[in-house]
């Protein structure tokens, strides 16, 4: 039987998933090309540096087979890109039945809003690597190219992938498949029935509703960078002072234990964010 689902990775505390910008363009595209082989619906995503989030209607065992498969095509491109996928054998999914309205609307808040509650920036719209961009758009698409009017090596340098795509599959300037050629953008519209409600509920703070509902709240590590971002407030709150070279190393080791209750960072991931040593850090969380 059909229903929505949410799937989170877990994240990971070392080696990203998506390092650089092209590895998030992979990241995007490979979504497009991956739905195409089963029986799903996309409503929302995002991609975070060391996890990712879906929201999908269609069967469990449909839409956790497509979330393998994602993940098996990160781990394609990682050992393409690094030589290494030692990181993702312990990626583990989380596939959580949404089973209200209620419950569906705030999962998809939540995913578009994950770079918000990250700290990497303050309007969920200006971050790309979601499919916010493409509801309640009227219309409006950036300048785009249709993939199968290309030369087929010119698709396959884009794609990197020799696979077909649908007649409708078209890339903006950056070699992006468009996120309305394969997310359900009219289910989406039709849940929220207007732009001001939806625009509403982006502005609402979800995190703690949807974590303790779908149980993801000890899954999910944020990385380095998400960290850092934050830990720069929580330090001037704690300690009154603007930066981590200014604690005492007191100070650091108490920074410790705040990055371990506040972010759930593990001993190695504290280890590179304070600059103490690993068995130092160990003692301590």
């Amino acid at each position: 039987m059909k229903g929505f689902y949410h799937i989170s990775s877990s994240g990971l505390e070392r080696n990203d998933i998506f390092r650089s910008r092209e590895d998030f363009i992979r990241g995007m595209n490979d979504i497009a090309l991956t739905v195409l082989g089963f029986d799903i619906s996309i409503l929302a995503f995002c991609l975070m540096s060391n996890h990712f989030h879906f929201i999908l209607y269609g069967t469990r065992e449909q839409c956790l087979k497509f979330a393998e498969e994602y993940k098996r095509r990160c781990a394609m491109r990682m050992r393409q890109a690094y030589g290494c996928v030692q990181g993702l054998l312990n990626l583990k999914l989380q596939v959580n039945y949404i089973d209200t309205e209620q419950y569906l609307e705030n999962a998809i808040v939540y995913v578009l809003r994950n770079s918000l509650a990250a700290g990497i920036c303050m309007i969920p719209y200006f971050y790309p690597w979601s499919s916010l961009a493409a509801y309640f758009n009227g219309g409006t698409k950036p300048r785009s190219f249709n993939l199968n009017e290309m030369s087929f090596r010119k698709r396959c340098g884009i794609l990197k992938s020799e696979s077909p795509v649908p007649s409708h599959y078209c890339v903006d300037e950056n070699g992006i498949i468009l996120q309305e050629c394969y997310v359900d953008v009219k289910m989406v519209e039709g849940i929220f029935k207007h732009p001001a409600r939806f625009l509403n509920m982006l502005s609402r703070k979800v995190e703690g509703e949807v974590e303790i509902k779908f149980g993801i709240a000890d899954n999910v590590s944020l990385s380095d960078q998400e960290i850092v971002t934050q830990m720069k407030e929580l330090i001037y709150k704690e300690f009154q002072k603007e930066s981590l070279s200014q604690l005492s190393m007191e100070q650091r080791l108490t920074l410790c234990s705040l990055l371990k209750k506040n972010f759930r960072a593990g001993a190695k991931q504290i280890a590179r964010i304070s600059h103490l040593p690993l068995h130092i850090v160990e003692q301590i969380v």
